[in-house]
């Protein structure tokens, strides 16, 4: 953690201009997603901020000048969240918001822990330090920055909220009046400290069926429920499996013609939804299939119950959940939106894109121990055929009473 109040700990950064190693900061600004130190270079005299290391700026430290002339940053991994946060320094481009102050504690010390993001799985996952924190210091107080939609999320009355209220794909360009709010609040507490807010922490050490206020699924039930599958639909990440389509996706992308080729991919997806079922259906006839999913473009083929919608609320995010923990295999394509259905599926078929590769275990929610793991958690390349994902499916549903007797010894018990 880093002591903020009454007395912050040391902040240093390495100048962008001339390099000038370690200098002092002079204040800290909560920008938003991201909390920056104010430096002045005792060296060549340039004034600039750079990034605490807390959540992803850990990884992809930043140190830019105020006008953005002189900038420090990995620029072939950290540009995706650099570029964003130079931008809104440099060209002032902060949204006004709506703070406010949910479940108040009277004092103490307290731990603050930064969850604002402009990503859906960049929130939950920073969320997953608050119910880590409070068993390693329970005698300390959490406050959290998180974005109104995610209020269901915290279920504890004993951690403060602070609620930002801003649509997740504003957040890239500041709060307005965010820090002075934050340093109001500070007031309350004897002393504060920020998490640094890890974004890989281990689900293991959760219980995410508390988190997400729903059951997942128990494997014990895996044979005796009616065989569910879903897919999780995205209008703006496709399943193509056709080398020509992705090309046509990515060049849409880079020039901004997104709209003139967004029919004919969804188009595409839903054709190869028809065959995935079609082919499950002759091995698996009892399947029930059900998609969900932001979005409701493109042709659905017969067969699919349609849970999609154009927008989430929390009634619909409680719909998607009952569905998920009652799915036994979650199927889509990598991201964010994969993270709760895997969380809650007994397992999952993802289908991930060659560029996200690196990221391969990032929107993952839960994957049971040992081979139980690898036999219900499975990735396939984003190229791959109805006929490969269907076959994966049939497998993971006529070979688990097997593996399943294996992993829990029963096999032994019965010899």
């Amino acid at each position: 953690m880093i002591e903020l109040y009454p007395q912050s700990d040391p902040i240093t950064a390495d100048c962008p201009r001339c390099a000038g190693k370690e200098m002092p900061g002079t204040a800290l600004f909560f920008q938003g997603p991201h909390v920056l130190g104010e430096h002045a270079c005792t060296d060549c005299g340039l004034a600039f901020y750079a990034t605490l290391p807390i959540g992803h700026a850990a990884l992809f430290p930043v140190a830019f000048s105020r006008d953005g002339r002189f900038t420090r940053f990995d620029r072939k991994e950290g540009s995706w969240m650099a570029l964003p946060l130079i931008r809104s320094v440099r060209e002032a481009t902060a949204v006004a918001a709506g703070m406010q102050l949910l479940q108040a504690n009277p004092g103490g010390d307290l731990v603050v822990v930064n969850c604002l993001d402009g990503c859906f799985g960049h929130v939950f996952t920073k969320l997953w330090n608050v119910y880590l924190l409070q068993k390693k210091f329970p005698a300390k107080t959490l406050a959290v920055l998180l974005p109104s939609r995610f209020h269901w999320l915290l279920t504890d009355p004993t951690v403060e909220i602070w609620s930002v209220d801003l649509p997740l794909e504003e957040l890239h360009k500041g709060v307005n009046g965010l820090d002075a709010w934050v340093r109001k609040q500070f007031a309350r507490f004897r002393s504060v400290a920020l998490s640094r807010v890890p974004v890989h922490p281990n689900p293991a050490a959760l219980d995410l069926g508390e988190i997400l206020q729903a059951r997942p699924f128990d494997l014990e039930d895996f044979m005796r429920v009616p065989l569910q599958l879903t897919f999780v639909w995205r209008s703006d990440r496709f399943w193509l499996n056709s080398r020509l389509l992705a090309l046509v996706d990515k060049a849409s992308i880079k020039f901004g013609l997104q709209s003139w080729v967004h029919g004919i991919l969804c188009y595409r997806q839903g054709r190869l939804l028809g065959r995935l079922r079609q082919t499950l259906r002759e091995a698996l006839p009892e399947t029930r299939f059900y998609l969900t999913g932001l979005g409701k473009q493109g042709r659905l083929p017969a067969g699919w119950t349609d849970e999609r919608v154009e927008q989430i609320d929390l009634e619909v995010e409680r719909g998607w959940n009952e569905i998920y923990r009652q799915s036994h295999l979650v199927m889509g394509v990598h991201g964010s939106h994969m993270i709760i259905p895997t969380a809650l599926a007994a397992g999952f078929v993802e289908i991930l894109p060659r560029h996200k590769v690196r990221h391969l275990t990032e929107d993952i929610g839960r994957q049971h121990p040992g081979r139980m793991g690898q036999f219900l958690g499975r990735f396939v390349d984003e190229f791959s055929s109805p006929d490969l994902l269907a076959e994966h499916g049939v497998r993971m549903v006529k070979e688990f009473e097997r593996v399943y007797a294996g992993w829990k010894g029963d096999v032994h018990e019965a010899m």
